[in-house]
């Protein structure tokens, strides 16, 4: 499982943060990628759940997860193959939805987003599966995400500026084919993954839907969907706002900018998530969940800010550091609190739901505002916006836990519902 984390993390290193800014070399205005965002992001509004629960009842999990990551495989060659428009000035939006070739590249990227998304609620079923009783451990394990994430993206970052010399748009093929490779290599370590579904079912629906009744878990998932609003807003716009912040203030960074932004996951990776993915067991087990949500989203706040106030896109790359507890931390608590809430043997079912709640709702929510803000307000205002929204959560969730685990039952939601 380390091994796959790492692979196919570092697969998806060069292609999705960069995507943002290759639809906008495409001539396509911030509306129109936050569209495609958002339609992205609701494929796994009803992937996630459903896969999970096909994969649980005919036991179908390693199948599922070799044949996603072979489509991955196939939809990167064709990628490479799509001609760019390198447009140097914005396409009208009309324009741009009356286009073969964007309708073309959209269904392209649709198909990998669902066979990725098919991917990520395999590997985490199938982990904290192995994990058994340590599902905290979770983190240790997607910690070797991040590192193949932080190492290809600085790689990619720099094979791209350097393949772009003298041109006046980037090329981005060095990345596809990095891509390409790691998916590869990924498919050969899956396919040699054994025993990953053995367990009975031995509840039905009934009782995740027992689970969904609790006042912590519907809290748990409400939380979850505001989560991925944050995330997305960081995923798809970050890069976008430090070319702004690039082309405005200062010029001199624009020919190697890919380097930056690479180098920028680099330490969110190394300096931020590798660290926080393997204190994770050790802060879960003491703080707990609802807490480590309490602290992502003050940090969320935190971050937003200082991107608002930052002029350098080379000054950006200290507040990465942040990503260790707004994505490492949190997404291990997310992961291993659902884990823990799962019925016997309906585990992916339940994990399909966590995703569908945080990327299959609140990403695509948190697309389409963050289309808007930039489109309406730029960049640098929309992330002092989400600043104090993340700032207010932050104070409404740290409230609503406190009267949650004050007033409700302190019951073992997992042993009721499976008795």
């Amino acid at each position: 499982m380390k091994i796959h984390f790492f692979f196919l993390s570092a697969g998806a290193a060069p292609i999705f943060p960069f995507l943002s800014t290759i639809l906008k070399q495409r001539g396509y205005s911030s509306i129109i990628v936050g569209l495609i965002f958002t339609i992205l992001s609701f494929i796994g509004l009803l992937v996630r759940p459903v896969i999970g629960a096909i994969t649980d009842k005919y036991k179908c999990r390693r199948a599922a997860f070799i044949l996603s990551i072979a489509i991955m495989s196939v939809f990167i060659s064709i990628l490479m193959f799509i001609p760019g428009s390198d447009e140097q000035t914005e396409i009208n939006d009309t324009d741009v939805i009356k286009s073969p070739l964007f309708w073309l590249f959209l269904s392209t990227i649709t198909i990998f987003k669902i066979s990725a998304v098919v991917a990520i609620v395999m590997e985490d079923t199938i982990c904290v599966q192995l994990l058994d009783k340590d599902k905290t451990k979770y983190g240790n394990q997607r910690m070797w995400g991040a590192i193949g994430w932080g190492t290809m993206s600085i790689v990619s970052g720099v094979c791209v500026d350097w393949f772009s010399k003298g041109l006046e748009y980037k090329n981005y093929t060095p990345g596809f084919i990095i891509s390409l490779i790691c998916s590869f290599l990924d498919m050969y370590v899956v396919s040699t993954i054994k025993n990953v579904q053995t367990t009975e079912i031995k509840t039905g629906p009934s009782n995740v839907q027992k689970v969904l009744t609790k006042i912590r878990v519907l809290s748990f998932l409400f939380w979850v969907v505001i989560y991925g609003m944050l995330l997305s807003f960081l995923w798809y716009f970050q890069f976008l706002y430090m070319e702004d912040i690039s082309n405005i203030y200062h010029p001199e960074t624009k020919p190697y900018i890919k380097t930056i932004q690479g180098l920028s996951l680099t330490i969110q990776c190394f300096g931020g998530e590798v660290p926080f993915f393997f204190l994770s067991n050790f802060i879960l087990k003491r703080v707990g969940h609802m807490n480590v949500f309490s602290l992502m989203f003050f940090a969320f706040a935190v971050r937003f800010y200082l991107y608002s106030i930052i002029t350098n896109p080379v000054c950006v790359l200290p507040v990465e550091l942040l990503n260790g507890i707004t994505y490492a931390l949190a997404y291990s608590a997310v992961i291993s609190y659902a884990a823990e809430l799962a019925p016997v043997g309906a585990e992916g079912t339940l994990q399909g739901i966590v995703g569908m709640a945080m990327e299959g709702i609140g990403v695509p929510i948190g697309s389409f505002i963050g289309g808007y803000l930039f489109n309406r307000f730029g960049s640098i205002s929309s992330f002092n916006i989400f600043s104090y929204i993340a700032l207010a959560v932050c104070v409404i969730q740290t409230i609503s836990n406190q009267l949650i685990t004050r007033f409700s039952k302190n019951d073992i939601l997992k042993e009721e519902v499976s008795n």
